[in-house]
């Protein structure tokens, strides 16, 4: 059953999927993850920041502007969730409204240092681990915190 608001976008925006606007967010979120990354988009080569921009803006030019825009509405979620999720409460000092529900967090992950039986024997999420451990120890490099360093074979 459709839910208001994708029965209200789709009758506005004169579609019923929105998969091309969800792969739109998805490289939004890519290029605001990684914005010097290079990209290869057809047979250019460019930063990752442009990578969403540059998909709209194909999609304007084969499909027109009734297929961009349903795409360029991905753009405009992934940019509030991004704003929503990680800038505002970090950077403006705000709270964080969009979390992920307790239920979820239990089915996908466990609590670090919590083991987890596997049918092929169990597995332990790991703690502060790494240039964390080693920082709070006071060892030196990240490096140090992982291990002896042996060889294969020694």
């Amino acid at each position: 059953m459709l839910t208001l608001a994708k029965a209200t976008a789709g009758y506005f925006l004169d579609t019923f999927t929105f998969l091309p606007a969800l792969s739109l967010a998805y490289a939004y979120t890519y290029a605001q993850d990684n914005p010097t990354r290079k990209v290869s988009f057809f047979i250019i080569t460019f930063d990752s920041k442009y990578l969403p921009y540059a998909m709209l803006f194909m999609t304007l030019i084969m499909d027109g502007p009734d297929s961009a825009l349903p795409q360029a509405t991905g753009l405009i979620a992934a940019h509030m969730y991004d704003f929503l999720t990680r800038i505002w409460p970090t950077f403006g000092g705000g709270t964080n409204y969009i979390t992920t529900p307790p239920v979820v967090k239990g089915w996908f992950g466990a609590r670090p240092g919590v083991a987890q039986a596997r049918p092929y024997g169990s597995a332990q999420m790991g703690g502060a681990g790494g240039a964390a451990a080693a920082a709070a120890s006071g060892r030196g490099t990240a490096f140090d915190a992982r291990g002896p360093g042996r060889r294969l074979g020694d």
